[in-house]
Order: structure tokens, then C-alpha cells, then sequence
């Protein structure tokens, strides 16, 4: 009887470790640091398009930047998808960013920010590196990071 007992206790702390590593993050890699300047250098080769080094090492990966939003579609006041560019939309005489400093970002299901875009926001997620095109074969993208988090940073 003694041995059920000692088996049921050390099952119990198994367990208990189990529940505890699961629920500290333990396991889940940090997000990398990616930062602007690491999506230039697109070049455009014909139809090829090559990618920075930093940006194709990423590709796939957890990563995490700040920036600003542009959003694409608000619904009840929350936005769910938009575009990261580095500084905010202040001026209607400066240039916009070009397509290689936009990140098109999709927020993962249940997360949603209050439809502000003038405050900065941290956003970690999937990076998706790679030439992404409308149905009328348009380039719409060429950075997006997917099942997003966000976060305002003031």
C-alpha cells in the first residue's frame, strides 16, 4: 500500500512541475528584435526580388518592433490589421515610406487595439518575408508579421 501511495505523490509532483513549466513561458523563445533599417536593401532583379540578409534570417521567426500604425479598416472602434511604419504619418508635404519600410500587420484572434494610430505601439509576432500580390497582381506587400500582439508604448 506504501508503494501506491509514494507512486500517487510522485505522479502529483510530476504534474505539478509539468503545470508550473507550462505556465511560466518556459520553452517559448523570446521574440527577436527587429529593427527598420534591417528590412532595407530590397533589391529587384526582372521578376526576382532579393531580400536583405537580416530580413530572410528572420523569415518565420518570433519577432518584435516598434513603430507606428496606419490603420487598414476600423470595426467598432477597434483595428485588427494595419500597416507598422517606423514614424508617424505627420506631415502631408513628407514623403511616405516606401513598400520596404511598411509592415502589414494581422493581429491574432481575440486581440484588438482602439482605432488611435498617433501613439507608438510594440509588436511581436510571425515575420513573413517574401512578395506578396493582389488578385490584379499588384504588389501588396513585402513584410508581414502574422498572428500578432500589440501594445501601445505610451
Amino acid at each position: 500500500m506504501q508503494v501506491k501511495s509514494r507512486v500517487k505523490t510522485l505522479l502529483a509532483v510530476l504534474w505539478l512541475l509539468v503545470v508550473a513549466v507550462s505556465h511560466s513561458g518556459a520553452g517559448t523563445p523570446a521574440p527577436t528584435a527587429l529593427r527598420f533599417r534591417d528590412l532595407d536593401g530590397v533589391q529587384v532583379n526582372g521578376r526576382e526580388v532579393v531580400f536583405p540578409a537580416r530580413a530572410q534570417q528572420l523569415n518565420g521567426k518570433q519577432v518584435e518592433v516598434n513603430g507606428f500604425m496606419v490603420p487598414l479598416g476600423i470595426s467598432d472602434g477597434k483595428i485588427r490589421r494595419f500597416i507598422l511604419i517606423e514614424v508617424p504619418l505627420a506631415c502631408c508635404f513628407g514623403d511616405g515610406p516606401g513598400i520596404e519600410q511598411m509592415i502589414f500587420v494581422t493581429l491574432a484572434p481575440g486581440q484588438e487595439l482602439s482605432a488611435a494610430s498617433d501613439y507608438p505601439v510594440a509588436v511581436s509576432g510571425t515575420l513573413q518575408v517574401g512578395v506578396q500580390r493582389r488578385e490584379s497582381g499588384a504588389v501588396e506587400s513585402l513584410y508581414r508579421i502574422v498572428n500578432a500582439r500589440a501594445r501601445k508604448l505610451v
